[in-house]
């Protein structure tokens, strides 16, 4: 009978710990202090033409906690709404060694897409594009978007 009682507690403690952690958009509390983002297509004579974005991204910890790290879970390129591209680009930390963010400090990130992405056709050089960025900490989730950034073409 003890045993039973204790197998019930302890399933009963079990699923109260993971309601807790559902993650839902706009929890994470951090906020995008600024940001450097550039997109560009590669349109060079002998090679495929591809896609680019990359940027820098300043990010203030507004958490009551240290976050040990940020991570981009995607970035959603979107043109008028529209969306052209669902990204899944490199985002690294400026601080070289492993030191925690403390509550209220910034820190900068870069967004980095590996090489090779195809135009796609419903991209308009002449528009500017937006990013929808999903930023993960702390096992929350934020969404962020930035607007306006201009595709520029080399050649």
């Amino acid at each position: 009978m003890k045993l039973i009682l204790f197998l019930t507690l302890l399933f009963l403690a079990a699923l109260t710990g993971c309601s807790g952690s559902r993650q839902s958009v706009d929890d994470l509390k951090l906020e995008i202090v600024n940001h450097q983002i550039d997109s560009w297509v590669n349109l060079m004579p002998g090679s495929k033409p591809s896609f680019f974005i990359s940027g820098s991204i300043n990010i203030r910890n507004n958490e009551e906690s240290f976050i040990d790290s940020v991570r981009l879970l995607k970035c959603v390129v979107l043109q008028e709404n529209n969306k052209l591209y669902e990204l899944h680009p490199d985002f690294r930390n400026s601080v070289w060694n492993m030191d925690p963010m403390q509550p209220g400090t910034d820190r900068v990130f870069t967004l980095y897409l590996q090489t090779g992405t195809p135009i796609r056709k419903e991209l308009n050089f002449e528009k500017p594009v937006a990013i929808s960025i999903y930023l993960s900490a702390l096992n929350k989730i934020s969404h962020y978007k930035i607007d306006s950034i201009y595709v520029m073409k080399t050649y």
